[in-house]
C-alpha cells in the first residue's frame, strides 16, 4: 500500500530524526542488556498466560476436519491470472494456498480455542494433529513469491503459534510432535526476521519497526515460548522497546502513521505490542510499564480512532480507508488488554463484536 507521507518543517524534521536515531541507540543499548533482564525475571522455562490457568480435561467429542495441504511454497494470487506472474512465480504456485492457509489457521484456533472452553481432549488433540501434519509437509517455509505471500505467512504463524500455546501443555502431544511442530515455528520465524532485518530502515520508512515488523515480533514471542528460545524472546522484547519510543506524544506509532492506512497500520501495531506485553509479562518483565507506560497513549488513540478516525486525517492529510462497522479483528487484541486496565470505550467496542473471535490474533485472548 502506498501512502502519503505527513508534511513537516524542515526544524521538525530535523527533531524528528534527533527523537528516532536516539531511540533507536538507547533500544539497542536496552536489548544488550535483556538476556540478564530475561534471566532475573524467570529461571526456569520461558511460559504463557495460558500456562498459569490449565484447563480440567474432559471426555466432550471434537469433529476434527481433515489437514488442509499446504505447500512449503506459497503465492497468493487474489486478483490476478497466471499470464500476470513471472515464471519463477508461476513455479511457486499452489492453487489452493490462500484458502489452505486460511483453513489451517481457522481450525486451528477453533480446536484451541474449544479446548481451553471446554477441555475436551479430543479438541486439543485435533489442534495438536493439524500442527504436526503442517510441520512435516514444511507448510509456508519455503519460497514466499509475493508481498500478499509474506503477509499471509506472518498472519498464518502469528495465529497457529498462539492456538499452539493454548494446547501444548495439554498431555495430548507427543514429544516427537513438539519437537517437530516447535522447530517448524522457530524455522519460519527466522525466516521471517530475516527478511525483515534486510529492509530499508530510514526516516519515515523501516518496515522492522512499523507494523509488519511488529507482527513478526509478536510471532517471535509467541515461537520463542513454544521452543523456550530465551534468544529469540530477548530479540522480540528488544523490538518492543524500539517501537514503544517511536510513540509520539499523540499515541501514533511514527512508522505506521502515514497515509490512508494509517489507522489499521496503527491498530496492528496496538495489538502486536499488547500481545507481547502479555508474554513479557507471564515472563517477570513488566513491559506495560516500560517507559512510563508509554503503551497506553497507543491504546487509547487506535481504540478512539475506531469511534473518529479524524486525528489520524489530520496527522497524515489523508481520509482514512476503516470500516463501517468494527470488526473482530480491529479490536479483539484489546480483550487481555482490557482485563487489566479496564477501559469502558474499549469494553464497549469489544461487547459489539461480542463472542467473535479473530484468528489473526490466535483467537480468544
Amino acid at each position: 500500500m502506498v501512502g502519503y507521507w505527513r508534511k513537516a518543517t524542515e526544524p521538525t524534521l530535523k527533531r524528528i530524526c534527533v527523537s528516532m536515531v536516539f531511540a533507536l541507540i538507547l533500544a539497542s543499548v536496552l536489548l544488550a542488556f535483556t538476556p540478564a533482564l530475561l534471566a532475573a525475571g524467570s529461571s526456569g522455562p520461558l511460559i504463557s498466560p495460558w500456562d498459569a490457568s490449565p484447563v480440567d480435561l474432559t471426555e466432550e467429542p471434537y469433529d476434527c476436519p481433515p489437514a488442509p495441504p499446504i505447500a512449503p511454497d506459497i503465492t497468493v494470487t487474489k486478483g490476478l491470472g497466471k499470464s500476470d506472474l513471472s515464471p519463477a512465480v508461476r513455479q511457486a504456485i499452489y492453487p489452493e494456498s490462500d484458502e489452505a492457509l486460511h483453513d489451517l489457521t481457522s481450525q486451528a484456533v477453533e480446536a484451541a480455542d474449544t479446548f481451553r472452553r471446554t477441555g475436551s481432549q479430543a479438541a486439543a488433540r485435533c489442534a495438536i494433529t493439524l500442527l504436526a501434519h503442517a510441520a512435516a509437509d514444511h507448510a509456508m517455509a519455503g519460497y514466499m513469491a509475493t508481498a500478499d505471500a509474506t503477509n499471509e505467512q506472518n498472519m498464518a504463524l502469528r495465529s497457529v503459534a498462539i492456538a499452539y500455546l493454548k494446547v501444548r501443555n495439554s498431555g495430548m502431544a507427543t514429544a516427537e510432535e513438539q519437537a517437530l511442530v516447535s522447530a517448524w515455528l522457530e524455522d519460519i520465524t527466522h525466516q521471517e526476521r530475516n527478511r525483515i532485518g534486510s529492509g530499508p530502515c530510514g526516516r519515515n520508512i523501516c518496515g522492522a519497526h512499523g507494523h509488519s515488523g511488529m507482527g513478526i515480533a509478536m510471532a517471535a514471542a509467541a515461537v520463542a515460548i513454544a521452543a523456550n528460545d530465551r534468544h529469540l524472546f530477548s530479540w522480540s522484547v528488544g523490538q518492543y522497546h524500539t517501537a514503544i519510543h517511536l510513540i509520539d506524544e499523540h499515541g501514533m506509532s511514527h512508522y505506521d502513521t502515514h497515509g490512508q492506512y494509517a489507522l489499521n497500520f496503527n491498530l496492528i501495531s496496538a495489538g502486536c505490542l499488547v500481545q507481547i506485553a502479555e508474554f513479557g509479562e507471564a515472563n517477570g518483565l513488566p513491559l506495560y510499564a516500560y517507559d512510563h507506560g508509554r503503551i497506553h497513549l497507543l491504546v487509547g488513540t487506535v481504540s478512539r480512532g475506531l469511534i473518529d478516525a479524524s486525528p489520524f486525517s489530520v496527522a497524515t492529510g489523508a481520509t482514512q480507508r476503516i470500516s463501517s462497522t468494527i470488526e473482530p479483528w480491529e479490536i479483539v487484541w484489546a480483550s487481555a488488554y482490557n482485563r487489566r486496565f479496564p477501559d469502558p470505550l474499549i469494553a464497549g467496542l469489544l461487547q459489539q463484536v461480542g463472542s467473535a473471535s479473530a484468528d489473526l490474533w490466535g483467537g480468544a485472548l
